[in-house]
């Protein structure tokens, strides 16, 4: 009986360490996506912002043409 126990104990132990390392790499998983996230959230700020400028950009160069 006191084998039997053991052998539960040492199972137990196995699968919480188990879950732990499968914790751990969820959380470096998540940790991956929210930084791709926030890289690709600057990205399309940036892309925004240089397509401001350069509607502005036309803008000027149409007026400029009509003088």
């Amino acid at each position: 009986m006191k084998d039997f126990m053991q052998m539960q104990i040492d199972v137990s132990e196995r699968l919480y360490k188990s879950m732990i390392e499968d914790h751990k790499e969820r959380l470096r998983d998540m940790a991956v996506w929210a930084d791709t996230s926030v890289s690709l959230m600057r990205k399309l700020d940036e892309r925004d912002k240089e397509i401001d400028r350069l509607r502005a950009e036309i803008v000027t160069l149409k007026a400029a043409s009509t003088l």
